[in-house]
């Protein structure tokens, strides 16, 4: 009978594609994640490579826009009852702002001449 190799080193941790996914989907960290799965910043890269075929920046950038989708839906939403959140979005993507343009003074000084009734300058 043959013998069976045995493994060295330890066992790969196991990490819940759904849960890195959602993770990502909610503007996460690399260090949050990676903390959440209790692995090392390495150990999230490799996997990114075996799993997606892509490194770790590619595939975060493709599920976190899914939250940042969902946040700017969430936002459009609110803005129909909340004037703070209206004023953001109209600032944002409006460029709408609160400061208005200065008012230039004129090139010569106004005169007021301001006449007594009883004839005499003020």
């Amino acid at each position: 009978m043959a013998e069976e190799k045995k493994k060295t080193g330890r066992p790969r941790i196991e990490i819940d594609k759904r849960q890195f996914e959602q993770l990502c989907g909610i503007q996460a960290t690399e260090e949050e994640i990676y903390g959440w799965f209790k692995c090392s910043s390495e150990t999230i890269r490799r996997w990114c490579r075996r799993e997606y075929g892509e490194p770790f920046c590619e595939v975060y950038k493709k599920f976190s826009s899914n939250g940042k989708i969902s946040l700017r839906r969430n936002l459009f939403h609110q803005a129909e009852k909340s004037v703070p959140a209206a004023i953001f979005l109209a600032k944002q993507h409006l460029g709408m702002r609160d400061n208005p343009e200065e008012v230039k003074a004129p090139a010569e000084p106004i005169r007021i001449v301001i006449e007594r009734p009883d004839g005499g300058d003020a």
